[in-house]
């Protein structure tokens, strides 16, 4: 296994700290890397999504390509230090087919514990919205898909107060790989029962893919990206859809600057109102970076911001790309995704590498956006770009990562990057 660096100045990059109003506490320095372990095959592995479990352990899901001609839902499993438990494989040869979203449930109700992975797999020669459920030592308990016209996939996934599971994410593309968001399918929400047979399904009318989903009082939100015209060009933006407890459309609103605004992660805020991260070329940034969009429980937006640069390479060539938000406990929130540069430019000077070595970026604000603080984190020898963030039970973070160190078998396996607790002054 390849040896990794742990000096905390070649992990973290402190910025200058920015006071939140009001504040509970100072957060005086970026927390530091635990530890940081990988998993996978000896294919290209991209994970997308990833959790604690109840266990104290993680759960990530995502895909392994062989070749070019295909890809397979990956689902890992790992104990509380990041060590492998179980992982396993699903697909068939030469299809499309990968895992988006995993939940866990029956950890504490009368449903059978187990995990609840959602994404496409291929039944009858099409690629097709799936769930599938695990036991807890990954083992399959049931396989469901949802055919549709075109190419399909699940994106989001919740759970219910009554038990049930709700779904979100597209139909109908021409497109098989894998989609950061589908521009020529058509957006849906459909609820299962908790063995995955399906109660219902209805149409986004403004989204052709819709990208995360919960239950709200009567009904379920929605966050989606949805394209609009202003000034005669076409541009993307965000979107939120409200809907009643039968998936009817309630309400829906789109926010956003005059250039592509992307959404990857959403969720209801304790305030009653709505998050939504990404990133933006959007707000007179050069080129993508992060953002981070709040609307309130009135559906007006309330405010957004950007981050992005953190090591000052040319702002032109640089991709801040988010794809995962989570609210801290304080009312705050904390983001994460890459950042690196996909171009022919490559720089170099600063102290956490060039501008072509992709690392994880995560950035941490209070209640109102406002930056605490932002890290790198990464390895010297190999990319590590962060494609999700979640919070863990002692207060810190876990970043999932496409990692091209920290895995025992090949380059590009899923990484797992436990930080620790910030560092608060009374």
């Amino acid at each position: 296994m390849r040896k990794l660096l742990f000096i905390s100045s070649l992990w973290v990059l402190v910025s200058g700290l920015v006071e939140a109003e009001p504040r509970r506490s100072l957060i005086v320095q970026a927390p530091v890397i635990e530890w940081h372990k990988g998993h996978g095959t000896d294919g290209g592995d991209h994970v997308h999504y990833g959790m604690q479990t109840s266990d104290g352990g993680y759960i990530m899901v995502g895909q392994t390509e062989k070749d070019r001609n295909g890809s397979d839902m990956l689902v890992v499993k790992t104990d509380a230090k990041g060590n492998l438990e179980w992982q396993k494989v699903k697909g068939q040869n030469r299809q499309a087919e990968y895992g988006t979203f995993v939940t866990e449930v029956g950890a504490s109700t009368g449903i059978a514990h187990g995990f609840i992975v959602a994404g496409a797999l291929t039944s009858k020669g099409q690629q097709e919205r799936t769930l599938v459920k695990f036991n807890a030592k990954g083992n399959t308990l049931w396989q469901k898909t949802y055919p549709a016209a075109g190419n399909s996939s699940i994106r989001g996934l919740g759970l219910t107060s009554d038990g049930s599971i709700v779904a979100t994410g597209y139909v109908g593309s021409e497109q098989r790989e894998y989609q950061f968001i589908s521009d020529d399918g058509q957006g849906f929400i459909l609820k299962t029962d908790a063995n995955g047979n399906l109660e219902w399904e209805k149409e986004l009318t403004v989204a052709p893919h819709g990208m995360r989903v919960e239950e709200i009082t009567g009904g379920f939100a929605i966050g989606a990206n949805v394209w609009v015209e202003e000034d005669g060009r076409d541009h993307q933006q965000v979107c939120l859809i409200l809907t009643d407890s039968q998936g009817n459309e309630t309400f829906s609103g789109t926010y956003g600057g005059v250039n592509n605004d992307q959404v990857f992660d959403f969720a209801v805020t304790m305030d009653g109102g709505y998050i939504f991260a990404g990133h933006t070329r959007s707000y007179g940034v050069d080129n993508w970076d992060f953002l981070l969009l709040k609307v309130g429980a009135s559906r007006q937006e309330q405010w957004h911001k950007t981050f992005g640069q953190p090591r000052g390479y040319d702002a032109k060539y640089i991709h801040d790309e988010c794809y995962g938000v989570k609210q801290t406990p304080d009312g705050g929130y904390v983001v994460a995704g890459g950042t690196g540069d996909e171009y022919r430019y490559t720089a170099s000077g600063h102290p956490l590498g060039p501008s072509d070595l992709w690392l994880a970026y995560v950035v941490r604000t209070d209640g109102y956006g406002n930056l605490l603080w932002q890290g790198l984190y990464g390895h010297l020898e190999g990319n590590n770009a962060g494609e999700y963030i979640n919070l863990t039970s002692d207060g810190g973070y876990v970043v999932f990562t496409d990692s091209d160190t920290a895995g025992s078998m090949e380059e590009h396996n899923f990484g797992l990057m436990k930080i620790k607790p910030e560092i608060t002054d009374p």
